[in-house]
């Protein structure tokens, strides 16, 4: 959790000069709930706004940015933790509409309290800023939603399966399971007492094969 907390936080520290929204924030928050669970995506997601935002400038969109984040990194939790097999296509469609969820969600709520926007001024922003009057055609939403499925795409699979085998390593065997102690002590006195059954019956039986 600390590590991924971390990537993320230099992530969107380092990215912020360049394009808008392209940045794997949404992409690792999610990867953090499908690795260790509903619990781990929040929080991964919450710390990761929170602290990068004290780099730079926290305030009240703080709190709703790493709430909204750490939701969708609790559902992906809920959607694939106990999963062992996720299809690419699944993740990529699912980290996609997962940063909607984070896009739409933030937006109608900082939109009009920051902004003054209404909430169809908020969603247009998202996807088609220039149908709201604005000088501004970069659509800030669909980036961000299609950075994430295509990282799910890219490395998805592949980087989820190797932290899983690095947080859960296959146990060696050392010995024997409790079980099969058991059964083998059991043969083992078995095939003792059957032994002395028979080493007694040798050793007091008569010999018939002599004669007075």
């Amino acid at each position: 959790m600390a590590s991924l907390t971390g990537l993320n936080v230099a992530a969107r520290i380092v990215l912020a000069g360049g394009p808008p929204n392209v940045k794997p924030v949404a992409f690792l928050c999610l990867t953090a709930g499908i690795i260790g669970g509903p619990p781990t995506g929040f929080l991964v997601g919450a710390m990761t706004m929170f602290i990068s935002d004290i780099y730079f400038g926290a305030g009240y969109w703080t709190f709703i940015n790493s709430v909204c984040m750490g939701l969708i990194g609790f559902l992906a939790g809920l959607l694939w933790n106990r999963r062992t097999n996720i299809r690419r296509t699944e993740l990529v469609v699912g980290g996609f509409f997962l940063t909607v969820i984070y896009d739409v969600a933030t937006s109608l709520i900082l939109g009009p309290l920051t902004f003054g926007y209404s909430w169809w001024i908020a969603i247009l922003g998202l996807y088609a800023p220039f149908l709201t009057g604005y000088a501004v055609v970069y659509p800030f939403g669909f980036v961000h939603e299609l950075t994430t499925a295509l990282l799910m795409a890219a490395i998805g699979p592949t980087l989820i399966s190797r932290v899983r085998q690095l947080a859960n390593p296959t146990p060696r065997l050392t010995a024997l399971p409790a079980i099969a102690q058991l059964k083998l002590c059991a043969t083992h006195l078995s095939s003792r007492s059957q032994y002395q059954k028979r080493f007694s019956r040798s050793t007091t039986s008569p010999d018939l094969t002599r004669t007075g």
